[in-house]
């Protein structure tokens, strides 16, 4: 299934939100991770790549509105698209999304040539 230029919005911001930059790492948002997307929809078990595409919803179209933000995950300052993942950890349904959009995300970044790179050189 498609993913809806919306839903791309969101996949992307809630990454970028979740695996900020941390040195000597990039975060989501410093990587192409154009490459990966294609791989993981067509190997990507049915269960988690449903879970995954119901995190993005649920994280970053629906809580922030539940919140009171009354706009979507990318619109947000990186504060409060901080104090919505904060919020999201003490919530039980959306605690486990978060769990999965985490995951999906790491091997996004780790399937990156350079940030196994990264990760492989000595210190």
């Amino acid at each position: 299934m498609r993913w809806t230029r919306a839903e791309l919005r969101w996949r992307d911001a809630l990454l970028d939100a979740l695996l900020p930059a941390a040195d000597p790492l990039p975060g989501a948002g410093g990587v192409d991770l154009a490459a990966f997307w294609p791989r993981f929809e067509a190997a990507a078990p049915a269960h988690l790549a449903l879970g995954f595409r119901a995190a993005v919803a649920l994280e970053a179209a629906v809580l922030p509105w539940l919140l009171g933000y009354f706009r979507t995950l990318p619109a947000l300052s990186p504060d409060q698209r901080d104090a919505v993942l904060r919020r999201a950890d003490r919530l039980p349904l959306f605690r486990d999304l978060l769990e999965v959009a985490k995951v999906v995300g790491c091997l996004a970044l780790f399937a990156d040539p350079g940030v196994q790179a990264t990760v492989r050189a000595p210190r």
